[in-house]
């Protein structure tokens, strides 16, 4: 059991005391959501090149954009190099390895992918923590430490359609719908700004209960979801092997019949645990008024293996 107090640091790590950062006066943990929205006034442009032109609040330049988050690709690379799975480009069932600026696409305006850098900062941050306990896991460090970080659960999800987004419009994911030119709808836009909350059980989901996992997988997958009927509709990211789910059409309220049947949606908490022993907590912070429930992840401490 991890114990915070008012008058130590948020483990949200904005460097300020928990009392006056993310505990809430109920005693709720609810970091503040990053900001995405442009600031005003609006510009009124729509510009081709960006995929956020249905807004009209473009600048008139195009950027050159990481659709999966640069900081992100650093922290999995190896001499430079990711590992990566599930882009169409490459053979079915292959794992190849590039360079973090092969991943990326003139997909946005330079003002629309300025506010979305918030969003990349969050996803590097909580992968840099997942990073972390597995690189201590194969080297036994810290072996006894146990540590409570805090995130908005919103920003991962903003952080999972924003790269949704960039994949599919820049040909990196492979869709089934039909579509030569796919463009987000304007609804996805308006999550994605901070103008308008996900519908309902729609959002992250993560698989609620892992155990005894034999080895870990380090480098990024992305598997995207779409159909004719329903068109692009979710997406599956994978880093070091740990799979988040986004579901941009919400499933049925009984998942016993759908692939997501093992999931939590929008787990307060990860247990990241060894030996049934808890290491690590990555707390979610909701503003959805629902109750959540937590998800386990306990690794074996023997025989690991992997690419770490």
């Amino acid at each position: 059991m991890i114990r915070l107090f008012p008058d130590e640091k948020c483990p949200c790590e904005s460097g300020r005391v928990l009392g006056n950062c993310c505990l809430k006066p109920d005693g709720e943990l609810k970091p503040v959501a990053a900001v995405t929205h442009t600031a005003a006034p609006r510009t009124g442009i729509r510009n081709d090149g960006c995929y956020a032109a249905a807004l009209a609040d473009c600048s008139a330049d195009i950027s050159r954009e990481h659709y999966v988050s640069h900081a992100l690709l650093k922290l999995l690379s190896i001499d430079g190099k990711v590992t990566i799975d599930g882009f169409p480009w490459q053979d079915s069932g292959a794992v190849g390895r590039v360079s973090a600026p092969s991943l990326t696409g003139k997909i946005l305006c330079h003002r629309h992918n300025l506010s979305l850098s918030p969003l990349d900062a969050v996803a590097s941050r909580l992968f840099k923590r997942i990073d972390q306990f597995h690189h201590e896991i194969v080297d036994s460090a810290r072996k006894n430490a146990s540590r409570f970080f805090l995130f908005n659960g919103h920003d991962i999800e903003r952080w999972m359609l924003k790269t949704l987004c960039g994949a599919v419009v820049s040909g990196n994911a492979e869709i089934r719908t039909g579509e030569s030119n796919w463009i987000p709808p304007l609804e996805w836009l308006q999550i994605l700004f901070g103008e308008e909350p996900f519908p309902a059980r729609c959002g992250l989901y993560f698989h609620s209960e892992v155990t005894g996992k034999p080895y870990i997988e380090r480098g990024f997958k992305f598997i995207s979801f779409s159909n004719r009927m329903s068109g692009v509709y979710g997406g599956r990211i994978s880093l070091n092997d740990e799979r988040f789910v986004l579901a941009m059409s919400a499933p049925p309220k009984d998942l016993s019949e759908t692939f997501i049947k093992d999931h939590a949606y929008r787990p307060q908490r990860l247990w990241l645990v060894t030996d049934s022993c808890e290491k690590m907590v990555i707390h979610f912070g909701w503003d959805d008024g629902l109750s959540h429930r937590g998800a386990t992840i306990e690794y074996q401490t023997t025989g690991i293996g992997g690419q770490l």
